[in-house]
């Protein structure tokens, strides 16, 4: 929903399907009826309370399907049909997100225009149709802008196409803040609602503060803190919170070059030690070179940690960037870095400072002007600095 176009099959490609059989009695019913020729089955799938994804299967029988489960709160989910246009790719026009509700429900569907599906009797359902009247003005702007910049480059990649179409991405960057703020003012005075703590979810995943998650979360009832989505930004919280300065640090997991594992347990910090979080295309090697060549004799190691999505293209960029002499491994999972540690795959780099004690007593920000750094992160220039007034001592 609203722009985020790729998490509407990335919430179920890469996490575990758990079974459709559910313990619990049910606690709501969703009748629907499809239109058209081509489909034999239609799925559910949501998350349950414990964060585990949900997968109902039912058959359609003359155009009609049920499905009936448990939900401990409001929750998104997501219908799609077994029918795709494109084989073996998720079929937008055969799919459609949702908010299910307690209680029952009915939804309509029409083959191919999912997106214009009636779901009834979800007051969370009608409560987003509310809001994506708010979203309507500036998505007609973005949509125009959209149009322009496909049109642009159509005509080719040339420098003066090029130049437009960067310029038409800073006009959608603002529709986009635009949105944030509508999703922002809607949380701070929704604090009761489910979709709020949705919303906010939503809005983590935009490399959003520490201290403004916390800030709206902490105005949620009780009972929105105790929904699906709820425990879900109260457990990432925790995790920030576990990897921010004066925290025990978490040892990363991974894969050193020769491809053993790397182990923790017996990694041994002489004095300080850089937990380096970097990949081909967002790396402050020139800077850190010349930090570890500085301070190598006093006791200062680094562990680059990649975030690189395959092992090839790591090895490939270590050799590149002629890293070797560091403590190299191949992060595993990828996926658990922004849980643990508040890294992305396309964040720039992050460097932890920790000391022989495994505590984390310094938090640096490779440069990106799109990331917005954490309440205590400092920009990686500074870090020679930190290190030369630690070593004086």
């Amino acid at each position: 929903m609203k722009r985020y176009i790729s998490l509407l099959f990335l919430f179920f490609l890469f996490t575990g399907i758990t079974s459709a059989q559910e313990k619990k009695a049910p606690n709501f019913i969703l009748k629907g009826t499809f239109s058209g020729k081509h489909a034999h089955a239609i799925f559910l799938s949501y998350k349950d309370d414990h964060g585990k994804n949900i997968e109902h299967k039912a058959y359609l029988s003359n155009g009609a399907f049920t499905f009936r489960g448990f939900i401990s709160s409001p929750v998104y989910a997501f219908v799609r049909s077994d029918k795709k246009i494109v084989p073996n790719s998720p079929d937008v026009s055969n799919a459609v997100e949702i908010f299910l509700s307690p209680g029952n429900m009915t939804i309509s569907l029409m083959e191919n225009d999912f997106a214009n599906a009636v779901l009834m009797g979800s007051p969370m359902q009608d409560e987003w149709i509310k809001l994506l009247t708010l979203y309507r003005p500036v998505n007609k702007i973005k949509d125009s802008l959209y149009k322009a910049s496909f049109a642009i480059s159509r005509g080719g990649n040339t420098p003066k196409n090029h130049v437009a179409v960067m310029a038409l991405g800073a006009k959608i960057d603002k529709c986009n803040l635009q949105i944030d703020q509508i999703d922002y003012s809607y949380i701070g005075s929704h604090t009761n609602s489910y979709l709020s703590a949705y919303l906010l979810s939503n809005s983590m995943q935009m490399d959003m503060r520490l201290d403004s998650i916390e800030m709206f979360y902490n105005l949620f009832s009780q009972p929105v803190k105790k929904s699906v989505e709820g425990k879900a930004i109260s457990k990432i919280i925790l995790n920030r919170k576990a990897a921010m300065v004066g925290s025990v640090g978490r040892m990363p997991l991974g894969t050193n070059l020769d491809g053993s594992r790397f182990n923790p347990q017996t990694f041994k910090i002489d004095n300080y030690l850089l937990i380096y979080f970097w990949a081909g295309w967002a790396n402050d090697n020139v800077y850190l070179k010349s930090v570890y060549n500085k301070y190598q004799s006093k006791g200062l190691k680094i562990l680059a940690v990649s975030t690189e999505p395959f092992k090839k293209m790591w090895r490939d960029s270590v050799k590149k960037e002629r890293i070797g002499m560091w403590q190299n491994i191949f992060s595993d999972p990828v996926a658990n870095l922004d849980t643990f540690y508040n890294i992305r795959q396309m964040a720039p780099s992050l460097v932890l400072l920790v000391d022989k004690n495994r505590r984390i007593i310094g938090r640096y920000r490779g440069v990106n002007k799109l990331y917005k750094m954490d309440y205590n992160e400092e920009p990686l220039g500074l870090l020679d600095k930190k290190l030369a007034t630690l070593i004086s001592r």
